[in-house]
């Protein structure tokens, strides 16, 4: 499969000089420019772009596709966008890809801008919709807006998404993995296995694996903790429900799983983002 984000993601090569200095990837921004290039031998470029893959995605819930998206317009570090207004790099974004944008792309620009100018924040791209719902409220969108909605861009396509050779067989995957998704969003708080799912979606464990992270940029396990964390932050916020009945109702084997995710994921514990939001 050709995908577009694969020129920008850390090569082989690239891992393994990282893997041997011991240096994590996501730990790769708290060098400089200089030091990379040295690391890694390459051009000063690329250097900016792992140092940008690095830093964006060092931010809780946001993942490769928009810290490509960032680099796609010209940002290579968090300082660079201290001063931006979200509505206009959005307006940006939307322009040079010719369709209007899923609107939690406008929230995690606020949230990239919000944590330009706050470091220690502990915000997640989510707590910033109510303030982009109002702001779009007040304002509206811009007349030259494009009309076309993302998802019917070409390479959005789930079939396109899949690695297959005849595009019936990429249909047919197409339809399964949407059964798979249909079934994670309703059932996502309760008990569920890739083998599980595999049945529902009528594809080997291994083939749902593979498909499902080639459309959706994480595994089927991934996207359920995803769901089941998010799910964990509003009751968290909203309510003053105890952690332990959370991870039940969020769907987590136990406690200890689940603050080990969920501070994996938001670098505090449930305990900590509740007195903090």
């Amino acid at each position: 499969m050709n995908d577009p984000l694969n020129k920008l993601s850390p090569t082989q090569a690239e891992k393994r000089i990282l893997r041997s200095k011991r240096i994590r990837f996501r730990e790769l921004y708290l060098y400089t420019i200089a030091e990379i290039r040295s690391l890694q031998n390459t051009s000063r470029i690329r250097a900016m772009e792992l140092y940008a893959l690095s830093e964006f995605q060092s931010l809780p819930s946001i993942g490769i596709k928009f810290a490509h998206d960032l680099i796609s317009l010209g940002f290579y570090s968090l300082d660079e966008l201290k001063k931006k207004k979200p509505e206009k790099l959005i307006h940006q974004l939307e322009k040079q890809i010719g369709a209007w944008a899923d609107p939690c792309l406008e929230d995690q620009f606020r949230l990239v801008i919000h944590y330009a100018n706050h470091r220690k924040s502990k915000k997640n791209w989510w707590d910033f919709t109510g303030e982009r719902k109002a702001y779009r409220l007040k304002h509206g969108y811009p007349s030259d807006r494009p009309s076309k909605p993302w998802y019917e861009l070409e390479q959005y396509k789930m079939p396109n998404q899949i690695n297959a050779k005849s595009n019936l067989t990429k249909e047919d995957i197409s339809k399964k993995l949407r059964a798979a998704m249909s079934h994670i969003k309703k059932n996502y708080s309760e008990p569920l296995t890739l083998r599980s799912l595999s049945r529902i979606a009528c594809l080997s464990p291994f083939h749902l694996q593979r498909s499902f992270k080639a459309a959706y940029e994480k595994s089927p396990l991934q996207y359920i903790t995803q769901l089941r964390l998010k799910k964990a932050c509003r009751l968290l916020k909203q309510t003053k429900q105890p952690v332990n009945e959370i991870v039940i109702k969020c769907g987590f084997e136990n406690s200890s799983s689940f603050i080990r995710l969920f501070k994996n994921q938001y670098d505090q514990t449930p305990l900590e983002y509740r007195i903090t939001s």
